[in-house]
């Protein structure tokens, strides 16, 4: 082969490689299909990982149960964009928003989250953060999450607060 052509030809062949090597599926989120896996740090730190279930919740909204029903899990339901008022689930990156406004009219026609985490011995409900669902098909959904969450203990003094952060893909049962 010329030395002329060998030198675009590697080049070419690197560029095709370093393509293909981005291009995957949900299977580069880090989980295998109907699971998640979630990191908590700060005032309590622990690592959860399960089954992850797609639901429709009442209306328009999609819910999210990461964990057994019956013990540690994230619970997480928001308002999806673009589905036309079906309770499917859309790609995008949805923000904390009060439970309170899940249901309000958003003047930035945004959709919501709400995010609920259950411990052994504590509660959190999320204040601040995102999920970013970046897989959505018929009856599944991938993507990561990153939440701000504060202890539900109206008795304490002070509420401890930790930081969530995982994958997840969920499916339908």
């Amino acid at each position: 082969m010329p030395r002329c052509l060998a030198l675009p030809l590697s080049l070419t062949g690197l560029c095709l490689v370093l393509l293909l090597s981005g291009c995957g599926d949900a299977s580069d989120l880090g989980v295998a299909a109907g699971r998640y896996r979630l990191q908590i740090q700060g005032a309590v730190t622990d690592t959860l990982a399960g089954p992850a279930v797609l639901r429709s919740a009442r209306d328009t909204r999609v819910g999210l149960e990461l964990g057994a029903r019956d013990g540690p899990g994230l619970s997480m339901a928001f308002t999806p964009r673009g589905t036309g008022g079906a309770p499917d689930a859309a790609t995008g990156r949805y923000d904390v928003v009060r439970a309170a406004l899940l249901n309000a009219p958003r003047t930035d026609s945004l959709p919501g989250l709400v995010a609920f985490l259950s411990l052994p011995d504590a509660r959190f409900e999320a204040t601040e953060g995102h999920v970013s669902i970046t897989r959505a098909g018929r009856g599944a959904v991938g993507g990561t999450f990153t939440l701000e969450m504060t202890e539900q203990a109206p008795a304490l003094p002070t509420s401890r607060t930790i930081q969530v952060t995982g994958a997840l893909r969920a499916r339908r049962p």
